[in-house]
């Protein structure tokens, strides 16, 4: 994998908590329009949205310029994702991006009338640096607009597509508790994060690493003597904060997804928990963070062994896949690719 593949895995990896921080962080709840009216500020991904997200980023920024401007950049990010979304639910499509560029930026690939993904690519990044050229609030509905009118008939997805916020979630692949469950829990994750962090010894050392939940372990093992301990209602907050940084450690690390067990068995230690999924190849890992906290009783080192083991899956992948890759470039008779 190629340091281009690597940050648009990243990008899509942390959909999830970086759109839920720009929504929450970011957007404002209300707006003053033009001519003085406040109004309450959508965030529903709707395309009605988009008129008041453009105004918006107007508001923000003066010229095309100051949208590179690398101080500017977790903002953008963020842009781009929410519009990028945005048009995911009204037309359909994916993500997708073009290596060959040289920029690897992510962009939409929607679907058209002629079937999934068949649509030219919407570049997201060239729409925000034409709108703020033009300054008219106008762009992003009109991209919308245009993209409508390639899906033919009324206008309408032919497939329900809700493209990777909260987890590459859809209809295909999950119930509408777990969506609505990870629509409220996504967004809590990294300010849930940062306030505990704040409350812990030396915040600033809590970083997202194998060393940090081995001394949570040990933190969890000289807390609690039990698992009633750990339900306690006084240590509701602590423990709350402790699942979150478990579970954002390994997903981060171990390029995972959030989830959420819905529907499941009684005993399944998924059921009512949100939950970390790793696809590694064709098979799927699941780690809940309740149960690694717990495992931390008996054994402090037990939340980085669970990291340890997706590390080694990963590791092993990825030799398979640089094996597989060697293989098909000595039968073409090219050298392999050393990226």
């Amino acid at each position: 994998m190629n340091e281009l593949q690597r940050e648009y895995y990243a990008f899509l990896n942390n959909m999830d908590v970086r759109l839920g921080a720009f929504v929450l962080a970011d957007l404002p709840e209300t707006f003053d329009k033009e001519d003085g009216e406040t109004v309450p500020f959508p965030k529903d991904f709707g395309p009605k949205s988009l008129p008041m997200l453009e105004l918006f980023t107007l508001s923000r920024f003066s010229s095309p310029d100051e949208v590179l401007d690398p101080e500017n950049r977790r903002f953008v990010e963020g842009l781009i994702r929410y519009l990028g979304e945005t048009y995911l639910r009204a037309i359909g499509g994916a993500w997708d991006h073009d290596e060959e560029t040289g920029n690897g930026m992510p962009f939409i690939r929607p679907d058209t009338e002629e079937g999934p993904l068949k649509g030219e690519p919407i570049p997201i990044l060239a729409i925000i640096l034409a709108a703020v050229d033009a300054r008219t609030a106008e762009v992003f509905v009109a991209v919308l607009d245009k993209a409508r009118e390639n899906l033919g008939g009324d206008g309408e997805p032919k497939r329900n597509c809700t493209g990777l916020v909260m987890g590459m979630l859809n209809t295909e692949n999950s119930s509408e508790e777990e969506v609505e469950f990870l629509s409220r829990f996504i967004g809590t994750v990294e300010p849930g994060i940062a306030a505990w962090t704040q409350e812990q010894a030396d915040p600033t050392s809590w970083e997202f690493g194998r060393e940090t939940l081995v001394r949570l372990g040990k933190q969890l093992k000289a807390r609690y003597d039990s698992r009633d301990e750990m339900m306690a209602e006084g240590e509701t907050v602590f423990v709350a904060g402790a699942m979150r940084f478990i579970g954002e450690s390994i997903r981060r690390i171990g390029f995972g997804q959030w989830r959420y067990g819905a529907g499941l068995e009684a005993d399944d230690p998924r059921n009512g928990q949100p939950f970390i999924r790793f696809q590694v190849g064709d098979q799927n890992l699941d780690m809940v963070p309740w149960r690694l906290a717990q495992t931390a009783l008996e054994d402090s080192n037990s939340i980085a062994s669970g990291l340890d083991t997706i590390v080694s899956m990963r590791e092993e992948e990825a030799a398979s896949e640089a094996a597989a890759e060697g293989e098909e470039a000595k039968s073409d008779g090219a050298e392999p690719d050393q990226t």
